[in-house]
């Protein structure tokens, strides 16, 4: 089993092996039976693009749109993909990679750089043109920027939490938790009530900065501690202890821990082992994603919809 994810010009290879009996099948289908020869372990399988397609599926598209461009695979209908006379020809040779080098003396591919060339001309582009076709790459070269945009933005929200008072922070991550759907929506939503109803933030709370329901029906509470900590400053395995004993004396089986800084390597230890299922740990990182995630925070600054074919209609 395979566990790293093949390069294009492997699945060029594979798609063209994997269509060399000569059948007419929908790209969806190519995906499927490809991924099954890859022979991918589950984690290189559950790879994702920016977009959020798997990864592999992505790259087997690319290869039945490289051979299509080459002339080695022919379309008889849309999405449908057939092997070509002169990707029978090729076959034989074909080895375990299949790339630019084989793609060049072929008529159909110099044909395609050639008009390729002519529209980035007349675009006003002086570079040459991509070999690859480019509506992939500027779709997750777009998604790849919000992300790139979205990542200096979560920043910006731990510093924001690391400079308001603790009382805010606290406030805060009980945000996250109900905008993640614990204690279900309605009146508790709003910021009134969550003072009223799951903000302790008081002396002597025993180390429980909040509570939330873990369901609508308040059947279970999640103990949460929220700590405001500048980064550098690490939260170890006494932190986590001392919140642990705090949930055993209210009787409480969950706890949330919550920081703005990130854990020490004893204190993930010790959360995966003696405190596994009663522990939940979350660092400044993974707290900024959420916040993202959930619209805790944050607001749409502009909405880009990138609309695609749908092949279901035309069939």
């Amino acid at each position: 089993m395979r566990e790293t994810m093949p390069n294009f010009d492997e699945f060029n290879a594979l798609t063209l092996k994997f269509m060399g009996d000569g059948v007419a099948r929908h790209v969806s289908q190519i995906k499927d039976e490809v991924m099954q020869l890859a022979n991918l372990s589950p984690e290189v399988l559950a790879e994702t693009q920016p977009s959020g397609e798997l990864r592999v599926r992505d790259r087997i598209a690319w290869a039945c749109s490289n051979l299509f461009l080459a002339g080695l695979l022919d379309r008889p209908s849309r999405a449908v993909y057939q092997i070509s006379e002169t990707g029978k020809q090729l076959l034989p040779e074909v080895g375990e990679q299949l790339g630019e080098k084989e793609f060049a003396p072929l008529p159909k591919w110099q044909k395609y750089l050639a008009e390729r060339s002519q529209k980035q001309k007349g675009k006003g582009v002086g570079k040459a043109a991509p070999t690859l076709p480019d509506e992939r790459e500027t779709e997750n070269t777009v998604l790849e920027i919000v992300q790139r945009l979205n990542r200096g933005l979560a920043d910006d929200l731990l510093q924001r939490l690391r400079e308001g008072s603790p009382e805010f922070f606290e406030r805060a991550v009980i945000r996250v938790l109900r905008g993640m759907g614990y204690g279900g929506t309605g009146e508790g939503s709003n910021v009134e009530a969550l003072r009223r109803e799951s903000h302790t933030g008081r002396s002597g709370d025993g180390g429980i900065d909040g509570i939330i329901k873990l369901d609508a029906l308040g059947v279970q509470n999640i103990y949460i501690q929220a700590k405001r900590y500048k980064q550098g400053n690490t939260i170890g395995r006494p932190e986590l202890q001392g919140f642990v004993g705090a949930l055993h004396g209210k009787r409480v089986a969950r706890g949330v821990f919550i920081t703005t800084s990130h854990y020490t390597a004893e204190a993930k230890a010790y959360a995966e082992g003696e405190a596994q299922d009663r522990l939940v740990l979350i660092d400044g990182v993974q707290l900024a994603n959420l916040m993202l995630s959930y619209g805790v925070g944050v607001q749409p600054k502009q909405t880009l919809t990138l609309l695609e074919i749908d092949e279901d209609f035309f069939e």
